[in-house]
């Protein structure tokens, strides 16, 4: 197994890098914890405030366990329905709420997430490109990147977006088309590095 995908290096290269950036609030520890727990495959506390943490954990550890084992990540949707196995379905479908509720995640959920090999927020080249567009089009016609504008909810989103862009840049979690193509839209800024233009979107 590539140490990439350890469970126990997974933790704590996403806890490093999440009490680096800042000091982690207690729910984001209480989801550390439960994750440490799984990775070392132990059960992690189910009690009324760790429940929720502990099944989250568990989730991850066996999306991440069917990566490892199948070569790709679960599928939610196949032409052919009816050959989808219905956990590798709930898998799927646990991801895609992931994606769809990344606002209501913790700090610690999101990092690890970031650095779980298994796990794309954008798994269709084609709607990463079309962000990717869009921040072009907004710098081109504001002469800034998008920022966190809360009386622009589609600014604000693509803000969202660019943010994680940035953090899994600076991880080097991108595939290599997506660091180039990054790279690339933040060189047409020229004065500022990756990191100070991610702090306005932690």
């Amino acid at each position: 197994m590539h140490e990439d995908t350890i469970p126990e290096r997974l933790h704590a290269k996403a806890r490093r890098l999440a009490e680096h950036e800042h000091e982690l609030d207690e729910l984001s520890q209480l989801y550390a914890q439960s994750d440490e727990e799984v990775a070392k495959g132990g059960d992690p506390s189910t009690g009324a405030r760790t429940k929720r943490a502990a099944n989250w954990a568990t989730a991850l550890r066996r999306y991440e366990n069917f990566w490892t084992e199948r070569g790709h990540s679960p599928r939610e949707h196949t032409r052919n329905r009816a050959t989808l196995p219905d956990e590798e379905r709930r898998m799927g479908e646990w991801a895609r709420y992931q994606r769809r509720f990344e606002e209501n995640l913790c700090r610690y959920q999101i990092i690890r997430l970031d650095v779980s090999p298994a796990f794309k927020w954008d798994p269709h080249d084609h709607v990463w490109q079309e962000n990717l567009n869009a921040c072009i089009h907004h710098f081109r016609s504001t002469g800034r990147l998008p920022y966190l504008n809360g009386s622009d909810l589609l600014e604000f989103a693509l803000a969202r977006w660019l943010g994680r862009q940035l953090r899994q840049l600076q991880m080097g979690a991108l595939e290599q088309c997506r660091d180039v193509r990054l790279t690339a839209l933040l060189d047409m800024r020229g004065d500022e590095r990756a990191d100070a233009i991610t702090d306005r979107f932690s």
